[in-house]
């Protein structure tokens, strides 16, 4: 029997066989609960510089926190906390909290060429422990390490204002590494 090129057994090596095997196996595995990360879905507000409404790494906020502020009092009291290494700290924004809220990003101890940033915010589905699918407003943040040639400590910290949401919050962080880094 000849065999006409281009024939199923002609493309069918050895090698051909063992990379159809383990991709067979891979596909398999996201059956097994390895699922691939989702994509992030488009952004419910791309966020912009003017959504920012403060950014400091002067040692105000030392702990790596990511939190909402829905009221006056509560951004009162995380302004007050965030603009503290201040010597003349500059007055509270003002947050109409009836259509806005702010989210609060803070790294922590880094250097002060690392920077942390609230890239995006959009609502995703999400199911519930019970099941039960809800609408979350997720964030994404973004903390950039940066190159280390400053050796002191820096505690970056992010408010940005977006739209009011009266479900639950959740963050999503990426780290990346600095561009030019030797």
């Amino acid at each position: 029997m000849s065999m006409k090129r281009g024939s199923v057994r002609d493309r069918c090596t050895p090698g051909r066989a063992v990379l159809a095997l383990l991709l067979g196996a891979v596909v398999a595995a996201g059956g097994c609960g390895h699922k691939a990360p989702p994509a992030a879905p488009a952004p419910l507000q791309a966020l912009t510089p003017l959504s920012r409404i403060y950014y400091d790494n002067g040692g105000g906020i030392q702990d790596s926190m990511r939190t909402v502020v829905r009221d006056a009092q509560s951004l009162a009291a995380l302004w007050q906390r965030a603009t503290a290494g201040q010597t003349s700290p500059p007055p509270p924004p003002a947050v109409d909290f009836s259509r806005e809220m702010v989210l609060v990003a803070a790294a922590g101890r880094m250097t002060p060429d690392d920077q942390i940033q609230v890239d995006s915010v959009a609502v995703r589905k999400e199911r519930t422990p019970e099941g039960k699918l809800q609408d979350v407003l997720t964030a994404w943040v973004r903390v950039t390490q940066g190159c280390h040639r400053f050796r002191a400590d820096a505690y970056p910290v992010e408010l940005v204002r977006v739209r009011q949401f009266r479900g639950p919050v959740h963050f999503v962080d990426q780290r990346v590494q600095a561009t030019g880094c030797r």
